[in-house]
């Protein structure tokens, strides 16, 4: 039925498919020559990278849960790049160019999505997921989709 509009792919959940979409997945990401764990350890260590490297560097070695970089991250809230808000959207396409072009099943799993629209189906984050109220701004799904598109 023409008239029904794009498929949409919902992701956020552990035991649901396309976990790997998001940031906390298993999946290690080299960059700069160092091995980041998953692409939140990466995504986090950005936020410091230029100005503070040793804090990056704390967040990329701090532990092998997503959970624990993005926490040690928001300990150093105050010394985060000053102009992280223009720039994170570009970041997150950085680390995801990384991660799917480093992971081939990963990439054929997004390229097999077609033109579905991806959506994170996150209750708790209405920038990057789509939030409580299921009206967020999804910015992982569109970035997915833009990365599907290069890819």
């Amino acid at each position: 039925n023409p008239t029904r509009g794009p498929r949409r792919i919902f992701f956020y959940d552990k035991n649901a498919p396309h976990y790997g979409f998001t940031n906390f997945s298993a999946h290690p990401v080299h960059y700069n020559n160092k091995l980041y764990p998953t692409s939140e350890h990466l995504f986090q260590s950005l936020k410091f990278l230029q100005h503070r490297p040793d804090i990056a560097e704390r967040i990329r070695t701090c532990s092998d849960r997503p959970s624990v970089a993005f926490a040690e991250a928001r300990r150093y809230q105050s010394a985060v790049r000053p102009d992280w808000k223009n720039v994170n959207i570009r970041m997150m396409d950085l680390v995801l160019w990384q991660k799917f072009t480093q992971h081939a099943g990963l990439r054929q799993e997004l390229l097999a999505t077609g033109d579905a629209e991806l959506i994170e189906d996150s209750p708790k984050d209405d920038f990057w997921g789509n939030g409580a109220n299921k009206q967020g701004q999804n910015q992982l799904g569109k970035a997915l989709e833009r990365l599907r598109d290069q890819l």
